[in-house]
């Protein structure tokens, strides 16, 4: 077997050399001139302004982390969700809920993330009253396509086992999204979506490159007029659904913001009356959030994240507890 082994490396090495151009063109992607200058005037400059004189908010976040390890015949895992808040006063408060338990599934991953995000939206239920801006790590139109993927493929069993029912979650999703639409902000730190520019690279990549670093955003775009077919599709579906549960004709709004000079750009998502003027809004968060960003992205969510994370050391440690370790892997070799 070693020298098949071998071989498989030499070719994927060969591959590799002989197609080395081809391949790092696509990273070291060249555009036009005008498609830079394009991209340019998209962005509009912003730095974000605090009034003294006006209310502190009550800022919330709320992040999720799991981790799990697979034997032969289940896995052990640890899933996590955190809530962080900051009140007016700048004081720091913190909880969540842990989950250890094991779990026999053909997809222990998309299990643990389906449950972490209907986690977030639980708390996010839960905090809305009591917060005046609520920000998730991630994005809502994903969120929103997952719940609908596992309410049409109704195999939930980790979901169910854990007191939720996917259709309540979903429904709950909508309506406190409709109640609140001004609280709630979805924040990504990472994406590949292609809904302003549907060039060859996500969106992120060509604002982080070309817009000289400068704080500010990009005007908030419908997602049903998204340029990426399936996202366009899936806001529509969303539109419709929230009209349908609750009679309102609301959508997906999504903006790129820089909230630093020179930091990474970010994709926020939020949801707003199809007819009502979503730019202020994106500008009156970034005020918001003003006094709590470090290093270019919001205190509050930087350490939910903090929080949430589960290294695989943190698996092992479980699983030595529980006196597993020892158990054969699921991709132990015979």
């Amino acid at each position: 077997m070693l020298p098949r082994l071998i071989n498989v490396l030499s070719n994927t090495l060969d591959f590799a050399l002989t197609h080395f151009g081809t391949i790092r063109s696509k990273v070291d992607e060249v555009i036009s001139f005008d498609v830079a200058r394009n991209v340019k005037s998209m962005w509009i400059f912003y730095r974000g302004y605090r009034n003294s004189y006006q209310k502190r908010y009550k800022i919330t976040a709320i992040d999720s982390g799991y981790n799990y390890r697979e034997f032969r015949g289940y896995a052990l895992y640890i899933q996590n969700t955190v809530w962080v808040s900051i009140d007016g006063g700048g004081e720091e408060m913190s909880n969540g809920v842990v989950d250890i338990d094991v779990v026999s599934s053909s997809n222990v991953e998309y299990d643990l993330s389906l449950l972490s995000s209907i986690r977030e939206i639980d708390f996010m239920c839960k905090l809305i009253q009591s917060s005046d801006i609520v920000l998730i790590d991630g994005s809502l139109i994903a969120v929103f396509s997952k719940f609908r993927k596992a309410l049409f493929d109704g195999d939930n069993e980790l979901v169910e086992a854990k007191g939720f029912n996917i259709k309540n979650v979903l429904n709950d999703l909508l309506i406190t999204l409709s109640l609140y639409p001004r609280k709630v902000f979805f924040i990504s730190k990472n994406s590949t979506a292609k809904d302003v520019l549907g060039l060859v690279k996500g969106d992120i990549y060509y604002f982080e490159r070309y817009t000289d670093g400068l704080p500010g955003y990009t005007k908030p775009v419908d997602l049903t007029n998204s340029r990426h077919i399936g996202i366009a599709v899936t806001a529509k579906t969303f539109r419709q659904s929230v009209k349908r549960v609750t009679g309102i004709d609301a959508t997906i709004y999504m903006s790129y913001v820089r909230f630093e000079p020179f930091s990474r750009i970010y994709r926020i998502e939020f949801v707003g009356e199809a007819s009502e003027p979503v730019e202020p809004r994106v500008r009156h968060l970034i005020d918001v959030l003003s006094q709590y960003i470090v290093s270019g992205y919001p205190y509050p969510l930087m350490r939910a994240d903090q929080i949430a994370h589960i290294s695989t050391g943190d698996v092992d440690r479980i699983a030595a507890v529980l006196g597993i370790s020892s158990d054969p892997y699921d991709r132990e070799p015979l």
